[in-house]
């Protein structure tokens, strides 16, 4: 049963953005059991011409209302307000990760930005094996019984500082802390670095997990502008000036979701502005290491306040989990504290896999192989996609494509994912305009698990635009 639990005046009537007035009517609708659980909400589009909204602002609306355990979402069926016991659907919200990233067996997952498949299982595999082989006789000295040392034993930090060294940036073993993955180190520095209430700064589209994390520590998120190069350095200045932050959150490296890579010289000027205005920067690097020619970081530049923080993910595999924190100096101690209290220590068996990784070049090699594989996918894209505005590069795991005038970015992914393809929507990396509707998506190019299967979904998002026509009905 479709129900229509919306007013136009009620919506009217409510304060703050469109998205939150319909989301909070729907949770109205729940409570007094208009909505009784079980029931299927409008499609989007047909809520948004209701409502005389776009449909962006409903699939913001339905995220959440996913977010608040309210409804729940699935492929190819709808959206549908959650119970208990037999209607409970579990977490595939619109606003959840699964609803969108995990394939099912008629869907082509775009969304994430995954490194393709490159040797590692194989790779991984016959390392995981050796250590295995190599357990010791005596119980206790196992990796099953024992953990390693907040922030990684001397073996897993002299690994990781050898993996980061980059020409002039060369950090010690003792100046590295091992995370159970980068949003760790993200965090890790967020708390460290900021006090709640503080204002984070960072680019206009960024990683939306940073946002969400600020947000949960109770900081405040404010955009600055970008163009080819990523941050500009004036707009930085003037945000500063202005809203007096306490950090700056940034990804100078195929910068998400642009694949910006800044210049040195311009890193330089971000190190001054961040030295002028008492900045302390969060630098995340996880794809610097898929770009074999790239500038240092802003961490060589301003050691004594850059948080440097990257992983394995994109350039060995998502599902090691490991990262690594680069602090400044007189704050290693504290940000080794908070990583004990978040999870007292990395998994030894991952701390030690990453190591071993690392000192038998099989992580490099592995790298090697992400890049070949992502230069083949970005050619194959370019000639699908050809006469379309893409923004990318070649090591890049995602492209940036700018949609017809008559589309909106939601308006196109929800068109895709009714055609079984899932992807992001320029909204998804916005800071601080939830009501603005965006003309861009991004394409998870590396996710999908063969060319083949990146093929498919390249045919269908063709499709679409070349059928940009009948998203004329969603006003600018």
């Amino acid at each position: 049963m479709t129900i229509f639990p919306f007013s136009r005046d009620d919506i009217a009537a409510r304060p703050g953005p469109r998205y939150r007035a319909i989301a909070d009517a729907l949770r109205d609708a729940v409570k007094t059991g208009k909505a009784p659980p079980g029931t299927r909400l409008p499609p989007l589009r047909d809520l948004a011409y209701a409502l005389g909204v776009t449909v962006g602002t409903v699939s913001r609306a339905y995220a959440l209302a996913a977010s608040r355990g309210e409804v729940s979402g699935e492929v190819g069926r709808g959206t549908y307000v959650r119970g208990h016991g037999g209607h409970e659907r579990g977490n595939t919200g619109v606003g959840s990760a699964s609803f969108l990233t995990l394939p099912d067996a008629t869907e082509v997952a775009m969304k994430a930005a995954y490194a393709p498949p490159a040797g590692q299982t194989e790779i991984m595999g016959a390392a995981m094996s050796a250590i295995l082989a190599k357990l010791p006789a005596r119980p206790g000295a196992s990796p099953f019984n024992n953990y390693i040392p907040p922030g990684g034993g001397p073996a897993e930090r002299l690994a990781a500082a050898s993996w980061l060294a980059l020409g002039p940036f060369a950090p010690q073993a003792d100046d590295v802390l091992v995370c159970s993955g980068v949003q760790q180190a993200i965090l890790t520095a967020i708390l460290c670095a900021t006090e709640p209430g503080d204002v984070i700064l960072t680019e206009a589209l960024t990683y939306h997990a940073m946002v969400n994390q600020a947000g949960l520590m109770g900081r405040r998120v404010a955009p600055v502008d970008i163009d080819g190069e990523g941050l500009m350095p004036d707009a930085l200045d003037r945000a500063a000036r202005e809203l007096k932050p306490a950090a700056l959150f940034i990804v100078p490296t195929l910068q998400n979701p642009t694949s910006a890579i800044m210049s040195e010289a311009r890193r330089r000027d971000i190190a001054v502005i961040a030295e002028r205005h008492d900045i302390a920067i969060i630098e995340d690097d996880i794809y610097g290491m898929l770009v074999e020619e790239r500038p240092p970081p802003l961490a060589h530049f301003a050691p004594e306040r850059t948080w440097y923080a990257t992983s394995l993910a994109k350039s060995a595999g998502c599902g090691l989990r490991v990262g690594f924190l680069v602090p400044p100096r007189a704050l290693i101690e504290r940000a080794r504290a908070i990583l004990h209290g978040q999870g007292q220590t990395v998994p030894p068996l991952m701390a030690d896999l990453a190591a071993r990784l690392i000192v038998s070049g099989d992580a490099a090699a592995i790298c090697g192989n992400i890049t070949t594989e992502m230069r083949e996918r970005h050619a194959l894209t370019e000639k699908m996609l050809a006469g379309h505005d893409l923004t990318s590069h070649p090591a890049s795991l995602y492209v940036w494509l700018e949609l017809p005038q008559e589309w909106r970015a939601h308006a196109f992914v929800e068109a895709a994912r009714t055609r079984g393809i899932a992807i992001a929507a320029g909204e998804d990396f916005m800071v601080g305009r939830m009501d603005r509707a965006s003309r861009h998506v991004r394409l998870a190019i590396g996710q999908p698990l063969t060319r083949a299967e990146l093929k498919r979904g390249l045919d269908v998002v063709a499709a679409l635009l070349s059928e940009a026509h009948i998203g004329m009905a969603v006003p600018a």
